[in-house]
């Protein structure tokens, strides 16, 4: 089977070593035995009859998040004053989004509880793991959404209203993970129950355990107490027809919650058989020996939507998404190909000759051409509002001009304050005939043409004063590929254009 290949389906699998035994998770359940509202003879009296180790897979999604948010939050003071402080956030910042690949209701664990670090690569069939489910595009869809909204939630900390809100990401890693747990069942009496204990760090989870029954029954009397003095004392004040300090609407919430506290306490008294030690633990006695069967995951496993050839338009030949984000060389014709999910697009190319002056200045020294997007764009501005200073020395870039993204494999600190430099002054150069040794490239042109539209905001909130609302349209006429000459320092690196 011809699969589709993007960064979303080409799915590295790795996982975390276990790092406790089985005798160190067996200590830990007795441990958990003597803490918190359980039977107290529980520790005495419950016999382990299983202890084994499962690794459980979690979808994994890193990505640098970006964003520019403008807005306003008001307080008003005792005296009746409107104070009103306005606010321009802007976000550049690693978000991590994880979800069990596996029946999360069935398994009760839903996010993945380790950081990234530590991991080792999984090879198929060296542990018990259980089967991922779903589709990996899927899956990506829901990442990306996750961590928008993990942006957007952040940058409205401080801004209760949003007068401006832009997010982008820029994906690093769409990965399987799989975790080790070790569970372990036991019983008590009649009550079959179990705990699940971290592979990694010997931390429970979670789990159920038979309640301590003289601790049930005093909240239970105490909760009746409470209840039936609270409709007492709503009945009373109701009734009797003096006044009181509390409005009959007060009385009568009073009344009402004192009849659901007697109304739910017998009901969880009756039905209180178990305590779970985690909110997520659901069903987790339904975690069975019988499902622990390795199992090596397979393409139709991991992803389930229509699958596509990938040609070269050129040529024809079959193409196939290398790792990561990446535009590749046809391997037959040689041209530059944006290959993603959706298709193969031809990508035109060139390389800027260094200048005169580099070249004087950097005599005998050959340079390192890096990849560049280089986006033709239209920006147009149809309502700007900023509070404050609002004079600045810093040029416009609004209207007709190219946008600069490197594509190349630079750190976002280095290359961020390139990308606004070309942006500014919009080099003119001399191509070369033949483009000579180059970096790969790395962001494709989807996620550059958002990182275009980024920078011209980003730009836009380091003038003087603060920026309230912006609305514009960004229209990208076309986009190439330019390989841009930098002579590399100690201290960095110098432009040749």
């Amino acid at each position: 089977m011809v699969l589709e290949r993007s960064v979303e389906d080409r799915i590295a699998e790795s996982m975390y070593p276990a790092g406790i035994t089985k005798g160190v998770a067996d200590k830990a359940v007795r441990r958990w035995f003597t803490k918190g509202v359980k039977a107290p003879d529980l520790a005495e009296k419950a016999r382990i009859t299983e202890n084994y180790l499962l690794y459980i897979p979690f979808w994994r999604f890193i990505a640098q998040g970006k964003a520019v948010g403008c807005g306003y939050s008001e307080y008003r003071e005792a005296s009746g004053n409107l104070l009103r402080n306005v606010f321009e956030e802007l976000i550049d910042e690693e978000f991590v989004w994880t979800e069990c690949a596996c029946d999360t209701g069935k398994y009760g664990i839903h996010e993945l509880w380790l950081e990234p670090g530590g991991e080792v690569p999984y090879v198929p069939g060296s542990v018990a793991v259980m089967d991922a489910g779903g589709s990996a595009a899927e899956a990506s869809t829901r990442g990306r959404e996750a961590i928008h909204a993990m942006i957007r939630e952040k940058m409205a900390k401080r801004i209760q209203n949003v007068t401006l809100d832009k997010t982008f990401l820029i994906p690093k890693v769409f990965e399987l993970v799989y975790v080790p747990i070790w569970i372990v069942h036991y019983t008590y009496g009649s009550g079959h129950f179990t705990v699940i204990v971290d592979g990694v760090r010997g931390e429970i989870l979670g789990g159920t355990s038979p309640a301590n029954l003289t601790a049930r029954t005093r909240f239970m009397i105490l909760s009746f107490a409470a209840g039936g003095l609270m409709i007492g004392t709503a009945l009373g004040m109701l009734l009797h027809t003096g006044t009181f300090m509390v409005s009959e609407l007060i009385q009568i919430i009073i009344l009402l919650m004192g009849i659901a506290l007697c109304m739910v306490t017998y009901p969880a008294f009756r039905s209180g058989k178990t305590v779970e030690a985690s909110g997520t633990m659901k069903n987790i006695n339904r975690l069975r020996p019988s499902l622990r069967i390795p199992k090596e995951l397979t393409d139709y496993e991991i992803l389930t939507h229509a699958s596509k050839l990938l040609q070269c338009p050129e040529c024809g030949e079959a193409v196939e998404q290398p790792w990561g984000e990446v535009v590749t060389h046809c391997a037959a014709c040689g041209k530059l190909l944006d290959v993603t999910a959706d298709g193969v697009e031809m990508v035109s190319y060139a390389a800027a000759k260094p200048n005169l002056l580099s070249e004087a200045a950097m005599e005998g020294r050959e340079p390192q051409y890096i990849p560049f997007w280089k986006f033709s764009a239209d920006v147009e501005v149809s309502d700007y509002l900023s509070e404050g200073e609002t004079e600045t020395g810093l040029p416009n870039i609004e209207g007709k001009r190219s946008y600069y993204i490197c594509a190349g494999d630079i750190p976002r600190y280095l290359s961020e304050p390139w990308e606004v430099d070309l942006t500014i002054r919009n080099p003119e150069f001399e191509e070369l005939e033949e483009v000579p040794e180059r970096m790969p490239v790395f962001i494709n042109k989807k996620t550059a043409k958002e990182l275009s539209e980024f920078l011209y905001l980003r730009y836009e909130t380091q003038k003087p004063g603060i920026l309230q609302v912006l609305r514009y349209t960004f229209d990208v006429t076309s986009a190439e590929i330019v390989y841009i000459p930098y002579y590399k320092e100690e201290a960095g690196y110098i432009p040749g254009v």
